[in-house]
């Protein structure tokens, strides 16, 4: 369980730092919330984004190793389907703390009471779409459930749309609803195909190497078909991503590129994402080209750290994902 620690690590150092780094300074006659807010909000948000990811991630599983009969396969399906309640679980708790801090955020004065929850999951579609999420995740729970009494992949396949359908509420009401109205279904689908690439792609990762190392026959199996997949979503999530940033940039007044690239928080947290994705070309190319010949013949590898060096940069560029959807384009001295 090495990679997974490591990415979970990495999206929340890379989360408070970026924080720390892109927080506005206090401005005399505002009320500010605690700074126990100001990082909790990002915080909840990315333990929500990874329990999702490990929830999509774990109904992976059963379509990479097939339906064989096989013990072994029965042992990993079960452990799998109880790391999925454990992660649907966990999403469901961090979707209801989020829109608590959200509250408390934006009631700095009055705090979280019942009247200003109300009035901010009434008025707010931010907090309507993590409430959806949050009765999405209900419904994982439920499915994983299922699938510890009756293991095999149909409860999986349920999980796997599921986990998908949670995502959806979370996008509408996200940063590219806020562009302008010719760039909006273009940005939607751009910003869809590129959360459900990294998602898959990071979550899929994690599930397969974390419940498979010990088992060589069967990682040996599933690790070919994902570095497919894997592959597949690095381009999606690099196209989207470049698509997206450029779009947010060219269509805010006063931004003017390339410069807004480093004047502006914004900027420098695309070029931070753009690094990682370099990384993790390195690292997945270096795994699927040198490492994977290896695996498919069923010999010692040294996979488990490579594949924590990829999870931890992925885990960073989770974390820096949710400071950039919260952050504006404006340079940084303004």
């Amino acid at each position: 369980m090495t990679g997974p620690l490591a990415g979970l690590l990495g999206a929340v150092l890379a989360t408070w730092i970026a924080v720390w780094l892109t927080m506005s300074p206090p401005v005399p006659g505002v009320v500010l919330p605690p700074e126990a807010v100001r990082y909790g909000v990002p915080l909840a948000r990315v333990l929500l984004d990874l329990a999702l990811t490990a929830t999509l991630g774990l109904s992976l599983l059963p379509m990479l190793l097939g339906q064989r009969d096989e013990s072994a396969l029965r042992r990993v399906f079960d452990t799998a389907y109880r790391a999925a309640l454990v992660s649907a679980v966990t999403w469901l708790a961090a979707a209801v703390v989020s829109v608590a801090l959200q509250t408390a955020e934006v009631a700095p004065v009055s705090g979280i009471t019942a009247a200003t929850l109300a009035a901010y999951v009434g008025d707010v579609s931010a907090a309507q779409g993590l409430l959806a999420s949050a009765a999405v995740a209900v419904l994982a729970a439920v499915l994983a459930a299922v699938g510890i009494r009756f293991p095999g992949p149909l409860p999986a396949r349920l999980l796997l749309i599921t986990a998908g359908l949670g995502l959806l509420p979370l996008l509408v009401t996200g940063h590219a609803g806020e562009l302008s109205a010719r760039w909006h279904e273009l940005t939607m689908v751009s910003l869809e195909l590129h959360v459900y690439a990294a998602t898959a792609w990071a979550g899929g990762l994690a599930a397969t190497v974390g419940l498979l190392l010990a088992h060589p026959a069967l990682l040996a199996r599933a690790l070919p078909r994902f570095s497919q997949l894997a592959g597949l979503c690095l381009a999606v999530v690099a196209g989207s991503g470049v698509l997206n940033a450029l779009v947010e940039l060219a269509t805010t007044p006063g931004a003017r590129l390339p410069s807004v690239l480093v004047t502006s928080h914004y900027g420098q947290l695309v070029l931070a994402k753009a690094g990682c994705l370099g990384a993790l070309a390195l690292l997945g190319g270096y795994v699927r080209f040198r490492v994977l010949p290896s695996v498919a013949l069923g010999r010692r590898t040294a996979l488990a750290g490579w594949v924590a060096g990829e999870l931890a940069v992925l885990g960073v560029a989770f974390g820096l994902a949710v400071v950039l959807s919260r952050s504006g384009v404006l340079p940084s001295g303004d």
